[in-house]
């Protein structure tokens, strides 16, 4: 006996599709018919149906079909399969890890999400470190938004991170540029102007077609390390629209989204090397109305709508083609298989819309098992769906959706784990978790053997069963496992289910089970503490001034024993910022050295469990006074001629507050402007009497004279006595 055999997997599952690995549907009545003619065309036709008749003629042209269908799908099989076994190690044109470590696996992502990259260059170059990062395959829609240890930033138009943590002495320390990923790209100019031997054809690591981000680091002065880069080198990771080559056969364009259906497509002429031109090997009339099926609006439970499915997320290249393709399969629940022209075609896997009818009443069963469908060794009626939620900072959540029906008749919840990563949504995974839970509770299984008729199961294995008119019983069915051709007989046989109805029904009240919990930003009461602060001039043991700093908490608030403060100061309006020695115990701050009669800026910041606050800064500048008090004037006063000189007499008094004394000379009756017509400023001591003579031209002027103390505050004029010098 022989026997033409087409395996399918015997395990209806989610995670098993009946994909273009396990299908290769042809049809053999034509390869027969074209069997029949070359007979009738060699002049053989009346000698073989002498010999064997027509049943017999029949029987054998279908047998030469079927044999011919064994072949074909063989060598097509070998010819579309590469992906059975792993592909083979990257070539060093692949994205690399690092220049010196092992090839890391390219990758492409579909629509948006959060990823991180993979650092295939970093170097330091003076107090600049140069990180050049792969993202993924380009190209991309774009980069929507930034994160640095995990943080969200901003950038300016030219890259520079905006936030106030990286702001060091006036400037942003650290800069991020990008590239989408286009053939046109090039290298960061940035980076070849920093590594000009970089700029030869043998650079280690490739740009163009790749969405790449260079992450440009500046050092920091030692005592800012901890506040700036707190975690070292700053993690960089994006939220991005992903790949902008997605094919939408409905138009025959090229663009980003993220439709499953049209996802798959991409995926699939990617891991054959097909394009929108390979019509011969792909069905695009079946991918465009799969695409319109995702594309279904469903109700949510909240209200509105939302996309039947949608993908979203990582595939890495270097995985196997069939795990490729699956994994965007098992989202949307696609069958990928062969029409009957041998093209790759998709449609819904779990449906409700048979191909063909077996009905007893016709004679097509010719023999039938059939019993309850689910297996009590493993019960199963509850599914936890795995994938990631956006709301969740695009964390890995899970879902639960459960069959209360069945969870009634098991007395317990039995669940089985559903990895969906690539699913973007809450309701859209607990749609997979309904899928799944009734694959694996079908109402019947059993063994069906009919006659030829039923070999279009292996074109569609979606199926009527009707056994009237001995039973009233008329169900939907699927072949489920090995489809069986015995040539001799004519006979098919084949295992199938009968699944529970209402797998694709979605009542959002009822079914939406799950609701995604946004945790609130719960309040840590580590909140900021306006300061009132008080600067001052103090001078040191060596006379030399400092300016010294202290704070209370504004507005007869308590500042917390476990806050601490940094403070900084910079000349007024110079914007280069030192820190002062801050004691913590007291609340006080020292900053030198300072000059007398200098003006200076300063800030103050708030820092408790490891937050830092913004910086609290200076209205006005400070002006450094050492000694705010005038001198006394000076006693008897007067001028004497001279030759070539004139003398100014005067005494001082037992002032601790003098320092210096000047002579100002105005022609006699003339007005005296001080900037104008000062002489000369001395340095004198307390309680001593001075003439000091002073050169001058020749002529008759007003003579006079003002105290003042070291930081030049003025004591009272002195004066005029005319001098007349000859």
């Amino acid at each position: 006996m022989s026997f033409h055999t087409r395996m399918r997997d015997a395990r209806w599952g989610l995670t098993c599709s009946t994909s273009i690995y396990s299908q290769a549907v042809f049809q053999p009545q034509a390869i027969g018919l074209v069997f029949i003619n070359l007979l009738s065309a060699t002049g053989l036709l009346t000698g073989v149906v002498g010999a064997i008749g027509f049943t017999g003629l029949g029987a054998l042209a279908l047998g030469v079909g079927y044999a011919a269908i064994a072949a074909g799908a063989y060598f097509l099989s070998r010819a579309l399969m590469p992906g059975q076994s792993k592909p083979a190690t990257p070539q060093p044109s692949d994205v690399q890890s690092n220049i010196r470590q092992e090839i890391s696996p390219r990758r492409r992502i579909y629509y948006r999400t959060l990823t991180g990259s993979v650092i295939i260059f970093g170097f330091r170059r003076g107090e600049k470190s140069y990180l050049l990062h792969y993202v993924c395959e380009g190209p991309i829609e774009g980069f929507v938004s930034f994160r640095l240890d995990k943080k969200p930033v901003t950038l300016d138009a030219n890259g520079y991170v905006q936030e106030a943590q990286y702001q060091v002495g006036g400037r942003s320390r650290v800069r991020i540029l990008i590239k989408t990923g286009t053939m046109a790209d090039g290298p960061f100019n940035e980076l070849i102007a920093a590594f000009p031997e970089l700029d030869t054809p043998m650079t280690p690591f490739r740009h163009r077609g790749c969405a790449m981000a260079l992450q440009i680091v500046e050092q920091v002065p030692a005592q800012q390390l901890q506040d700036v880069y707190p975690n070292n080198m700053p993690t960089l990771q994006f939220v991005l629209d992903g790949w902008r080559d997605v094919y939408d056969s409905r138009t025959g364009t090229y663009g980003y989204g993220g439709n499953a259906g049209n996802c798959l497509l991409t995926e699939i002429m990617d891991v054959y090397g097909l394009t929108h031109e390979s019509t011969e090997d792909i069905n695009f009339g079946s991918f465009a109305a799969f695409a319109d099926h995702c594309d279904e609006d469903v109700a949510l439970k909240a209200g509105g709508t939302e996309k039947r499915y949608r993908c979203a997320g990582v595939i890495y290249l270097d995985s196997e083609n069939e795990k490729r393709i699956a994994s965007i399969a098992t989202i949307c629940n696609a069958d990928v298989y062969f029409d009957t022209e041998g093209r790759i075609a998709v449609r819904p896997k779990m449906r409700s819309v048979p191909a063909i009818a077996l009905r007893a009443k016709n004679g097509d069963h010719l023999s039938l098992d059939m019993e309850g469908g689910r297996a009590l060794q493993k019960l199963f009626n509850t599914a936890k769906v795995t994938y990631v939620e956006p709301a969740l900072n695009y964390k890995a959540n899970e879902v639960t959706w459960r069959d209360p029906d069945l969870m009634e008749e098991d007395g317990k919840e039995y669940s089985e784990p559903v990895s969906a990563l690539l699913c973007p949504s809450a309701t859209q995974a607990q749609r997979i978790g309904k899928l799944a839970v009734y694959e694996a509770n079908p109402d019947f299984a059993g063994q069906l053997t009919s006659g030829p008729q039923a070999l279009d199961l292996m074109e569609d294995y979606v199926f009527t069963l009707d056994l009237n008119p001995e039973d009233a019983f008329e169900r939907v069915a699927c072949a489920s496992g090995t489809i069986e051709y015995d040539q001799q007989s004519m006979a098919v046989s084949s295992p199938f289910v009968i699944f529970r109805e209402g797998a694709n029904d979605w009542n959002a009240t009822i079914d939406e089970q799950d609701q995604v919990i946004v945790p609130p930003e719960l309040a840590s009461n580590v909140d900021d503490v306006a300061l009132n602060v008080t600067a001052t001039v103090e001078l040191q043991e060596n006379s030399a001034p400092v300016l010294k700093f202290a704070w209370t908490a504004a507005g007869g608030a308590d500042l917390p024993d476990s806050y601490s403060q940094q403070v900084q100061v910079s000349a007024a309006d110079a914007d280069d910022w030192h820190d002062a020695t801050v004691n913590q115990d007291q609340n006080t701050a020292l900053y030198a050295a300072v000059a007398d009669g200098g003006a200076y800026d300063w800030q103050i910041r708030n820092i408790a469990s490891g937050k830092t606050f913004d910086w609290q800064e200076s209205i006005v500048p400070v002006t450094v006074v050492v000694d705010p008090t005038p001198p006394q004037a000076l006693v008897a006063f007067s001028a004497s001629d001279g030759t070539g000189q004139f003398t100014a007499n005067f005494g001082t008094t037992n002032d601790e507050h003098l320092a210096t004394v000047a002579i100002y000379r105005v022609p006699t009756g003339g007005v005296l402007d001080e900037g104008t017509h000062q002489v000369g400023r001395y340095a004198v001591a307390p309680g001593i009497s001075y003439a000091l003579q002073i050169l001058s031209t020749a002529g008759n002027f007003d003579i006079y004279a003002r105290p003042f103390n070291r930081s030049n505050k003025p004591g009272p004029l002195s004066g005029p006595d005319g001098a007349t010098v000859s």
